[in-house]
């Protein structure tokens, strides 16, 4: 069972008792030098049941005659440890099982430095755990997901936001979408982006504007996921990435699940520093061991610098990190972590004292959050197990922008008022223009759950039975505008007013499931369901959603899986409530150079969005999977389809004014004199706003092979390969207005309907580690290679030309077979193009090295290169004379860690 693990059988005593129906496993869980581990986790696995060690190590666990099993199958954790995974024969009187525990060192015998997929909380997970973590060498958690199959490992990039997206080949808004429907967990606490409203006005700029540097882009994540830079991987212990199907007891979701669970327990202190071009990072963390059931208190801080350019340091990334984590013990069979953590990040671009513009932007965050888990074994009839998790949190986020403008005076309109002709007034051409947004966003996510077993005649059912509630709100003051330095004014006809966060309604989103685990008999072979059904209530609608998986063991090397779920994500503050639109109508404007001889006439129509009607986003998902294990390889094959409907989109809708005309008449030294003349003139105007009309469809094939090291080089080798297709529909039709010109000629068409917008994404691509590791010598390197075997993206042909017109007064007209001569609407057409099509031209390879060595297990050296070859693929396109590059230049890092 390798030498991790010794098995000792103490013949002194039986250890099996039989009490009534159950019968009792005892058990001890010792070091190296044979001193017991307090509050290890025991998972037995195949009755799902965990325990925790007490204060000498031991554990037991009372398991019903009726659910025993030819093994055990035992998975033992604890910080600092390697994890013991084991399957121990049973028998009807067996001694007391005792298992040791190794410190995890680059100097044990198979060391699993790469991700690997596992069965867990989903049929194909994949998890790192924390040897893989420490072999990434990385600054966030961007760099560790980079590992997925399917991802490209490219070096840290600190500089632009960083979401995940999984199983899809989306871009632009289904992006945002996707990244929003995954969930990131960490301590059983969903963390939320819910109340992020760092954000452009929808109507104006649409759903996914942000305030961002003319150089640098932008630096907030409203409308999607987290930004992955600000989490730090220093004290986390394990992820379990779910791409497939999540269980039951996970809501709010659409595209899967990032799990993070992070170190508790006794420690020794571990500095570790790490370099990548004009990026730095340091790490301080120790694990202290308290009296008796006090358990252990676990600290940890974290700062990160990144110099987009280390020779100017205009951009600048910077990151501040602090945990504490008390585990206690203090009740039998209780277990209760409560963790405290703040964060702060800046994305600073500075301002240059030779630029006149005077050009500065900054975003900035800081968060406080507070979360409580607690594990109860009760084992009674009713009720085996309760857990109960809290989280809150609340943070700070401000955006700014500025930049000096010289030019011709602007007429302003900035009142609060709608249906009205007034009178603004002019400002200067020369000011400091500002863009400036403050939030403040507070998220509580609260879980519980009950576990129970019953039988239905022979066959036990492990039940679990939850609920969870998510609440977000924003209590900052919103959007900051000063009508006097207005960054855009009289853009699309808009300009934009103050938006108090604060006054916003919250969101309230609540659920329950219910979940049953049990096996059955097939054929003589054990297959495992688990059948689940979550309701789900978000932005006051409700929600049903089946979670169903199988597994069939056709024996101990060959299992076969199958899933099937439907899962939903609602609306976030920024979906639900964007800021109001005001169309502000210029029906005159005479600036003379002198404001008491000038006039600007504005008529002003305020719309406030209702988005109350928004759906929840929803995916479902079919998967189906295959896994074998031999003595000298293994490998798995995973297929999957999801579905993606409801998701939130931005649509154009028009609207048309009649607007009345006026008279001027100048007078030198005076008001001028400003009449209506009796005539009226049309005008249509497009706004943003937020919908449910993107769906879409993802097919992909996933498949991986590991083989058994080959002692005489001491190496391993694994591949993994994927292929992704991805269908994107918008179900809502395109509609386009014509040009002003035309519409002063008189002509028809106003606006023309197009079909919705259609695109098809698909790669093929592999990744490939050859693994060598010499324990005696505490000495890794790792040879990874992501080759991209084809890439095509394609819009679907005809979406150019109108299906349909507006006339002047929103009439719609049909067009059955479109004519460009038709002089009613000829002119609509945008292009000529029948179909766009990219195409990757060759299949390339960048070739990435990690190399470490561990001295005397205190003492860890590594270093790593993304594309240490240095090999530049380009393609020079000769239709366009474009040249595209799809490698990237050399980064070498350092990584430097000490325990002490």
């Amino acid at each position: 069972m390798g030498k991790f693990l010794i098995i000792f059988l103490v013949a002194c005593s039986a250890n099996f008792v039989a009490k009534a129906q159950n019968i009792s496993l005892r058990g001890k869980v010792v070091d190296e030098k044979n001193e017991p581990i307090p509050y290890a986790i025991v998972n037995l696995n195949n009755n799902q049941q965990y325990a925790y060690t007490d204060s000498i190590g031991n554990f037991i666990f009372s398991i019903p005659s009726k659910s025993l099993s030819k093994y055990w199958e035992f998975k033992i954790s604890y910080v600092g440890k390697r994890t013991i995974e084991t399957k121990i024969p049973f028998q009807n009187s067996v001694a007391q099982l005792i298992f040791r525990m190794q410190d995890l060192s680059l100097t044990l015998k198979d060391v699993e430095v790469n991700q690997v997929r596992k069965t867990q909380n989903s049929n194909s997970s994949i998890v790192f755990d924390r040897q893989a973590l420490e072999q990434t060498q990385a600054f966030s958690l961007t760099d560790v997901l980079n590992n997925l199959p399917g991802k490209k490992l490219v070096a840290p990039d600190l500089q632009n936001p960083q979401n995940i997206t999984l199983r899809s080949e989306a871009g632009g808004i289904q992006s945002l979408n996707n990244s929003l429907g995954v969930a990131i967990i960490i301590d059983d606490i969903q963390q939320s982006n819910n109340a992020n409203m760092q954000n452009k006005n929808v109507s104006k700029w649409g759903l996914g504007s942000k305030i961002g540097s003319a150089t640098y882009g932008t630096f907030d994540t409203p409308f999607s996921g987290l930004d992955l830079r600000d989490i730090p991987v220093d004290n986390i212990e394990s992820i379990e990435v779910i791409q497939g199907v999540a269980p039951a007891k996970y809501g709010d979701l659409t595209d899967g699940a990032v799990i993070i669970n992070r170190q508790a327990g006794k420690l020794p202190y571990q500095f570790s520093t790490r370099i990548n071009g004009g990026s730095t990072n340091f790490s301080l963390s120790k694990g202290y061991k308290l009296n008796n059931k006090w358990g252990a208190l676990n600290v940890g801080a974290n700062y990160l610098k990144s110099n987009e350019n280390p020779s100017d340091k205009t951009k600048v990334y910077d990151r501040v990190s602090g945990n504490a984590m008390w585990t206690s013990y203090l009740l039998k069979g209780l277990k209760n972590t409560l963790s405290v953590d703040y964060s702060y990040k800046i994305d600073n671009v500075k301002q240059d004292p030779d630029d006149g513009t005077e050009l500065m932007t900054y975003s900035k965050a800081r968060s406080l959050s507070v979360s409580n888990r607690t594990s109860l074994n009760i084992n009674n009839k009713v009720i085996k197990s309760l857990n109960i998790s809290l989280g809150y949190s609340a943070g700070y986020q401000e955006t700014y922008n500025q930049r000096y403008l010289n030019g011709a005076s602007k007429g302003i309109s900035d009142k609060d008022t709608t249906g009205v002709v007034y009178e603004g007034y002019y400002i200067p051409g020369n000011y400091l223009a500002v863009e400036h947004i403050t939030g403040k966003p507070l998220n509580f996510n609260g879980n519980i759950n009950l576990l129970n077993e019953l039988y239905t005649g022979k066959l036990l059912h492990q039940i679990s039975i939850g609920a969870n509630a998510y609440y977000s709100r924003n209590a900052g003051m919103g959007v900051i505008v000063d009508p006097t330095k207005p960054r855009w004014a009289n853009t699309a006809y808009q300009n934009d007013r103050p938006y108090d966060f604060e006054s916003l309604p919250d969101i309230i989103n609540y659920g329950a499931y219910l979940q049953d685990n049990f096996k059955v008999k097939v054929f003589q072979r054990d297959l495992n369901l688990n059948l689940g059904l979550r309701y789900d209530v978000q932005n006051a609608q409700g929600n049903i959603q089946p979670r169903l998986s199988a597994t069939y063991k056709l024996n101990d090397d060959i299992e076969f899986n199958t899933a099937y779920g439907i899962s939903t994500k609602g609306p976030t503050l920024a979906h639900r409530y964007p800021a109001p639109t005001y169309i502000d109508h210029i029906l005159l404007n005479k600036y003379t150079g002198y404001v008491n001889e000038s006039i600007f006439l504005v008529y002003t129509d305020r719309i406030i969005p209702d988005n109350s009607n928004l759906k929840s986003s929803q995916s479902n998902q079919f998967e189906f999977g295959f896994r074998m294990k031999k003595p000298i390889f293994s490998t798995s094959l995973f297929g999957y389809y999801k579905k993606n409907i409801n998701g939130f989109s931005n649509n154009t809708v028009y609207k048309t004014y009649l607007l009345p005309e006026y008279d001027y008449t100048y007078v030198q030294g005076n008001r001028p004199i400003v009449t209506p003349n009796g005539n009226f003139s049309r005008r249509y105007i497009g706004i943003n706003v937020v919908g449910n009309d993107l769906d879409s469809k993802n097919y992909g094939i996933e498949w991986g092979l590991s083989f058994k090291k080959i002692e005489a080089i001491q190496t391993t080798f694994n591949i993994n390969t994927s292929f992704n297709y991805s269908f994107y529909h918008n179900g809502a039709e395109r509609v386009v207005p014509t040009s002003q010109n035309n519409i002063d000629l008189g002509r028809e068409a106003w606006l023309g309907i197009f079909p919705a917008n259609e695109y098809s994404d698909w790669t093929l691509m592999s990744k490939i580690s050859a693994t060598t590791h010499i324990p005696k010598l505490g000495f890794v390197i790792n040879l990874l290679a992501d080759v991209s075997w084809q890439t095509i993206s394609k819009t679907s042909p005809n979406s150019y030309l109108p299906i349909a017109y507006y006339d002047i007064n929103m009439i719609r007209h049909e067009i059955s077979t479109f004519d460009r001569n038709d002089p009613k609407y000829g002119y609509l057409s945008l292009s000529t193009l029948a179909e766009s099509k990219t195409k990757l031209p060759f299949a390339y390879a960048n070739m990435s090295i990690r190399i470490s060595k561990e001295i005397k297990q205190n003492l860890r050296l590594s270093v790593n290169a993304y594309n240490f070859l240095n090999i530049r693929y380009r393609y020079y396109n000769p239709s366009t004379g474009n040249v595209t590059t799809y490698s990237y230049p050399t980064s070498v890092g350092a990584e430097l860690s000490i325990k002490f």
